[in-house]
């Protein structure tokens, strides 16, 4: 069986949803409460994943820019997690 996908279904998702770019800490949060939910939901429809991939990637974009993180080198990755494990005594 091949699932096709529903306009009409994901524009009421969008209206709904409302998904615009995330600007401040609170369109954060909410963005985040909304792919929670949307992840963690059962049986999702194409109409959600299509939505939970924009969330996501509005989230990305947020977090890139507000909290960008420094390239690590696969030796300090592995550093890292080796002292969180083996913390010195």
């Amino acid at each position: 069986m091949t699932l096709t996908f529903d306009q009409a279904a994901y524009s009421n998702l969008l209206a709904e949803v409302v998904p615009k770019v995330i600007e401040t800490e609170e369109d954060y949060n909410h963005a985040l409460v909304l792919a929670e939910r949307l992840t963690f939901a059962k049986n999702r429809t194409l109409e959600e994943q299509a939505i939970h991939k924009l969330i996501v990637t509005l989230i990305e974009a947020y977090e890139a820019q507000n909290y960008p993180m420094d390239e690590s080198a696969p030796d300090e990755i592995l550093q890292h997690i080796g002292s969180q494990l083996h913390p010195p005594s």
